[in-house]
């Protein structure tokens, strides 16, 4: 089973997020600047989801992730627009 971490350094000057393949380290996307303000302005995350140290909240969280990824790199865009 793969498993996936999710750092997100949002108080900083340049805020991101990175989705990592925990086993391996491997950064398997990051958001940064207006991709990541995207994100929260679609709704697509929220900075509560984020904190919540619930697993049913992360595993959501993660898979949110992944279908962006996915998205982005079938379609060419985001799932937030049209």
């Amino acid at each position: 089973m793969i498993h996936y971490m999710i750092n997100a350094w949002l108080d900083r000057r340049q805020p991101k997020l990175e989705l990592i393949e925990k086993n391996s380290g491997n950064i398997i996307g990051r958001w940064q600047g207006r991709g990541l303000q995207q994100l929260f302005n679609s709704g697509l995350i929220s900075y509560e989801e984020l904190a919540s140290n619930d697993r049913t909240d992360s595993k959501q969280l993660v898979k949110a992730l992944i279908l962006e990824l996915t998205c982005e790199e079938l379609c060419g865009r985001c799932l937030y627009e049209r």
